[in-house]
């Protein structure tokens, strides 16, 4: 019996592990756990199960001398591999990889055999078929994965196959011919086979390495912002868990992302107690949702002007006569209308249990007269809300509630402003109007990292210092992108 392939396989990772460089600066990070792994190892598996079968062999001949009979010239040909049942299949993690093997219990394979010989002057020739029985058999595949300028790079380190029996019957022609050809073919058979099944192993491979270097750089948000997807550092294999380290800073949508060379020391990501139970865990640095919110700024997108409030009698100068009379005596029962523009970025702050913001915005008071706007009053308005994240398909939004406000008064063509009545018509406007309008982008939210055919499902969201976490498990949606039959399970990324 041979050496079983999963613990060789392991064995040759560690001897091949060489010291990693110290790690880049990424701002998400994607743990698959063991439970990620095995769903994953379950589809490739079943993939490469029905990609194996009809396999065919390349036809054998060979030549042999016979007692009696001479030299026959034997050939083994059309041989097919026609049905693989798989009885269990095992990932584990090495030092520089994955392992993946997979026990077969039985396989079957068709073929058709001849012989011919001289006899005298005459040839004596035969033909018939036969029926291959493989019972037991191993296949195993170490592959490890490196960053190559921001994208991922897999390769095929060690790959084989063994198979533990093989029972042949032939079909059709003389009997003394079976055992001869069953001694002679047996082991070519085998070797063939198995050698063919590592071949077919390797060009699955390749096209997995393909998929992963066509994974997209950037994911675009709007016509605006875009997030960098480029990886950095090389994945960091553990003992039951994979880490991929993404940039996840927004860029501007028009900008080509380039891979960064952010060397600021040995950054690992450790995953929270119970990891076990969720398939993928991604940790999002409070430098992520603040690089958005700085293109947004940067767009000139963070300003509104507002002409309906929920009390729209307050957006009238009559409404003011009394105590703004200035106001009131230059332009009577006119208009008005709010200019609101964020004077810096927002700044989201993630600590334990809990995530804030504070936006610093410019509120103008505008009058409408005669078809002219006419600024009469600028505000400097400081709001400080907090707010809770959610997932929603492959999307992370979230909502805001408003916390407290602040308020200066810049400048005033109109004298002074009753200082209740602003701080009430603010309220009012905040908590009626700015809020809600934050929301319903809020709500919308940004991808997630998520391979394309997967859909992130029973997600659940912790945050911690600097940190928002997502745990989820995944399904498996769209057949179509990967493997053309659906499966779903329990997975991380």
């Amino acid at each position: 019996m041979g050496t079983p392939l999963l613990p060789l396989l392991v064995v040759l990772q560690l001897l091949t592990a060489h010291s990693s460089p110290a790690a880049a600066s990424p701002h998400i990070s994607a743990v698959i756990s063991q439970s990620g792994l095995d769903f994953a190892k379950d589809l490739l598996v079943s993939r490469a199960a029905e990609t194996l079968t009809p396999l065919s062999v390349p036809d054998i001949e060979r030549s042999m001398s016979i007692p009696l009979v001479g030299s026959v010239r034997m050939t083994a040909s059309g041989i097919v591999l026609h049905g693989l049942n798989v009885t269990n299949s095992t990932v584990a993690v090495g030092e520089t990889g994955v392992v993946v093997a997979a026990s077969l219990a039985r396989a079957n394979l068709t073929m058709g055999w001849s012989y011919s010989y001289s006899a005298w002057v005459v040839t004596v020739s035969d033909c018939g078929n036969a029926s291959i029985q493989v019972e037991g058999m191993e296949v195993g595949v170490s592959m490890g994965m490196k960053n190559q300028n921001g994208s991922l790079k897999l390769s095929v380190m060690e790959c084989g196959c063994y198979m533990k029996e093989i029972d042949i019957t032939l079909n059709g022609g003389a009997s003394w011919f079976y055992q001869v050809f069953i001694d002679a073919f047996s082991n070519h058979i085998r070797s063939s086979v198995e050698n063919a099944i590592t071949k077919k192993i390797m060009e699955g491979a390749l096209k997995l390495d393909s998929l992963l270097g066509n994974l997209p750089k950037k994911i675009d948000l709007d016509s605006v912002a875009a997030m960098n997807v480029t990886f950095v550092n090389d994945p960091l294999f553990k003992s039951s868990s994979v880490e991929f380290d993404i940039d996840g800073l927004f860029v501007p949508s028009n900008e080509t992302v380039v891979p960064r060379d952010m060397i600021l020391g040995d950054i690992k990501y450790a995953l929270p107690l119970g990891s076990s139970s969720k398939m993928l865990w991604i940790s999002l640095d409070e430098d992520v949702f603040n690089s958005v919110s700085d293109l947004y700024f940067k767009a000139g997108l963070l300003q509104r002007m507002v002409d309906k409030i929920p009390e729209q009698f307050l957006l009238n100068t009559a409404s003011w006569r009394f105590l703004v009379p200035q106001l009131y005596k230059k332009y009577p029962n006119d208009n008005m209308l709010l200019n609101i523009s964020a004077i810096s970025p927002p700044y989201v702050r993630i600590n334990v249990g809990r995530i804030d913001a504070t936006i610093d915005l410019d509120v103008t008071v505008n009058v409408l007269d005669s078809g002219k706007i006419i600024p009469v009053a600028c505000m400097s308005v400081s709001v400080a809300v907090s707010g809770a994240a959610a997932v929603s398909g492959n999307n992370l939004g979230g909502r805001v509630e408003l916390d407290y406000f602040s308020f200066t008064l810049k400048w005033s063509r109109v004298g002074k402003l009753h200082t209740v009545l602003v701080q009430n018509v603010l309220r009012i406007f905040l908590k009626h109007l700015f809020v809600p309008y934050v929301n319903s982008y809020l709500e919308q939210g940004f991808p997630l990292p998520i391979i394309k055919g997967f859909s992130i499902r029973d997600a659940y969201i912790l945050t911690s210092f600097s940190k928002l976490i997502v745990s989820c498990d995944v399904t498996f949606i769209e057949p179509g992108a990967l493997f053309p039959v659906q499966t779903h399970g329990r997975f991380i990324l």
